[in-house]
């Protein structure tokens, strides 16, 4: 019986690690190739293209009135959409895209999951800053207390009439008094 726990619990793990990847990647394809076989038939709506212009600098190009068709995909804002027809007119390349709704949506479920593996989540201001100061405070306690433990007792003798101490209680830091002069630039 522990054999099978153990088998188990190592599968939904290897999933979490990497298998969501390659089966959110799946879903992503398997859309795509969806959305691009209705493009091929001309089965979707006029209505729906939206179109992107992007200004050409080319020295030589034809305008064409007429749109042909291309393969392609773009990711805008988190929204994949994908080339229907294109055109060069007035200094300008004319794309006509439908938004690909299936892999957008699929692509988003991924990234939650991911999200939720990860235990990456959205915290508030307040819960960030309680959390990161509060670890803060501890590491520096422990430093203080470790320091005025081990160099409160100890002096640094710089001269035989007045020692300097190392810690500094009122600074919580180390603190080394130097009397030396610094070397010259020869």
């Amino acid at each position: 019986m522990k054999k099978i726990t153990a088998i188990l619990l190592l599968g939904i793990f290897a999933f979490n690690l990497f298998g969501y990847k390659l089966y959110t990647s799946f879903m992503e394809n398997e859309a795509s190739k969806s959305l691009e076989s209705a493009l091929d038939k001309n089965n979707y709506n006029e209505a729906e293209l939206i179109s992107i212009k992007k200004p050409v600098n080319l020295p030589y190009y034809n305008n064409t009135k007429e749109f042909s068709r291309i393969d392609g995909e773009v990711e805008i804002d988190g929204v994949y959409y994908k080339y229907v027809k294109c055109r060069i007119y007035n200094d300008c390349v004319e794309m006509l895209c439908l938004p690909n709704t299936q892999k957008t949506k699929i692509k988003k479920s991924g990234d939650d999951y991911f999200k939720v593996i990860a235990d990456i989540q959205k915290n508030t201001d307040e819960k960030n800053k309680s959390n990161s100061g509060n670890t803060f405070k501890k590491v520096l306690s422990e430093f203080e207390e470790f320091a005025s433990w081990k160099l409160n007792a100890q002096y640094l003798i710089t001269s035989s009439e007045n020692p300097v101490p190392l810690h500094n209680s009122s600074l919580g830091v180390l603190h080394k008094a130097s009397a030396e002069k610094p070397p010259d630039l020869a």
